[in-house]
């Protein structure tokens, strides 16, 4: 895995960096100049050439400073009127900082070094706006509140962001932790954070997440072998990684090849779920769903589902599944591919029951989902049970029943509350909320960063369920097929958000869009390949020739 897909905390970070200079592969004055060109790169990549525009860039006295002083002297060269702050004396700045003030200075920038607010507010006002500020105050590693000239920069850089000036925020936003997402009483709110290596888990971790803007990760010349997996077990999904699991369709499939794909949910008042659940499964490109649903509504399913079939099964006067249900439900679980169990089943005390002797008994992969989740709320050890893989999708609530925890608590931890579940339960856990979290029993973590706040809508999680479901049945590992699940259902909600609009977003909007996102991601994937293609032929002639 190369290390821009690891999600790293400031300690590893730093062990990445050590690693990399000890080891002669690169010093830290050179991955300094690396950080810095690619700040001003990034900047231009984003808003166009520099030429003549003004850019305040405010400097620490640390590495992060000095990635500043590079960024400013790239600028420079690109054309750009450049002003800048160090926040603190001269002296203050020691190693390969010290040694890039100094190439800085000889290449015409002329630093103003401030030890006052009063100062620094002269410094600003010193023109009157500024297209461009960069925020290089603190870096990875910072702890605790910014204090004193530190807290100054940051209103400052507020400030300016209020009035129009885009923000640019250097490894991470000043205010912002880089393990945990936590934000200071005040924090910068960057327009785009270039971050260096590997992205850290604040950048994905709200509250943080909601200060980083647009976030660029640029390749410094850290080590080409990315640390161990046990040791970095956490990494993001990616538009390149994701696309490589898309399953491959076989151009003799059928549709009993590409998956077959068992819902069991439905109750009255909550027949919307399990179709919503169907209809991605076939959106997401099953080949043939079917439907166990309570037998009273039976009749409203069918006019819900066109292309899945429905099963009607027996069920209590409350029009929720009886235990009766059990056996034509378990003999239709023997011709499945995969299993999908809670969408609409109801918290009744007899559907509860009948869910908790069902997953035993199912000897297919099992995605459980909402009430059958909620029907192990204190017996979670249970859910595992079976011999086939187990993938479950609880929100924070859920969660919490499962685990005892509270919510509040998860969500302090979200990444390593995931993992730590999906390891003490032995099965693949999809924490869902903002970031979304998929955690396998192996301790392999991916944060997924599709998907956008018109998302929080009911129904949302049945259709996760559904995709999950037929990416199963298609020949993924419950793992890759939870992860791939999470990626394309947030970026369905985000493709439907663009044409529709956040407000108002409905599960149901994210149908049409799951063939079109795994269109997308295709079609990335082959001409990726495709760029690859000739340069391995014309090694492949010489070596023939």
């Amino acid at each position: 895995m190369s290390t821009d897909r690891l999600l790293l905390t400031a300690a590893e970070m730093r062990a990445l960096d050590a690693a990399t200079i000890e080891s002669g592969h690169a010093t830290g004055e050179v991955l300094m100049e690396r950080a810095g060109a690619g700040v001003a790169a990034a900047i231009e990549r984003r808003w166009g050439p520099v030429l003549g525009l003004r850019v305040l860039v405010l400097c620490g006295t640390g590495n992060n400073g000095g990635d500043g002083l590079v960024a400013a002297r790239h600028l420079r060269v690109r054309g750009a009127a450049i002003t800048v702050g160090v926040l603190g004396a001269r002296e203050a700045l020691k190693g390969d900082a010290r040694v890039h003030l100094e190439r800085a200075e000889a290449d015409g920038v002329r630093p103003v070094f401030l030890t006052q607010d009063a100062e620094l507010r002269r410094l600003v006002d010193s023109r009157d706006g500024w297209e461009f500020a960069v925020d290089a105050l603190l870096g990875t590693g910072a702890q605790g509140e910014p204090r004193d000239l530190v807290a100054a920069g940051i209103e400052v850089l507020r400030a300016l962001d209020d009035d129009g000036t885009h923000i640019a925020a250097v490894d991470l936003p000043t205010g912002v932790n880089a393990d945990t997402g936590a934000i200071a009483r005040r924090a910068v709110r960057a327009d785009l954070t270039v971050t260096f290596g590997a992205p850290k888990r604040g950048h994905f971790l709200y509250p943080g997440r909601a200060f980083v803007g647009a976030l660029e990760v640029v390749d410094i010349g850290l080590l080409p072998t990315a640390p161990d997996a046990e040791r970095h077990p956490f990494e993001r999904a990616t538009p390149e990684a994701m696309a490589e699991l898309v399953p491959a369709r076989d151009p003799r499939a059928h549709k009993g090849s590409v998956g077959r794909v068992l819902m069991v949910g439905g109750s009255v008042g909550l027949t919307g779920a399990v179709a919503l659940a169907a209809r991605a499964a076939t959106r997401t490109g099953a080949g043939y769903v079917q439907a166990c649903v309570p037998a009273s509504t039976n009749d409203i399913l069918e006019v819900k589902l066109t292309e899945e079939m429905t099963v009607p099964c027996p069920e209590t006067g409350h029009r929720s599944f009886a235990l009766d249900a059990f056996d034509p439900i378990v003999k239709r679980m023997a011709d499945a591919d995969v299993v999908a169990l809670g969408s609409g089943l109801s918290r009744h005390a007899e559907a509860a029951e009948l869910a908790r002797r069902l997953v035993p008994a199912c000897g297919r992969p099992l995605v459980i989902d909402a009430d059958g989740l909620n029907a192990f709320a204190g017996t979670a050890s249970g859910l595992s049970a079976g011999g086939a893989p187990r993938v479950i999708t609880p929100h924070l609530g859920e969660a919490s029943r499962l685990t005892g925890v509270p919510a509040s608590e998860l969500e302090a931890h979200r990444l390593d509350a995931a993992r730590e579940w999906a390891m003490t339960l032995g099965v693949v856990l999809v924490l869902k909320g903002a970031p979304t979290v998929t955690a396998a029993p192996d301790g392999r973590v991916t944060v997924n960063p599709t998907g956008n706040p018109g998302m929080a809508t009911a129904g949302m999680g049945d259709v996760l369920t559904g995709v999950i479901a037929a990416l199963i049945g298609q020949g993924l590992a419950a793992y890759d097929a939870a992860r791939l699940g999470a990626y394309l259902h947030g970026l369905a909600g985000d493709r439907a958000a663009e044409r529709i609009g956040p407000r108002g977003l409905a599960a149901g909007d994210l149908l049409d869009r799951l063939p079109e996102v795994l269109g997308e991601l295709e079609r990335g994937r082959d001409s990726r390949r495709e760029t690859r293609t000739p340069a391995r032929s014309a090694r492949a002639s010489s070596e023939t020739a």
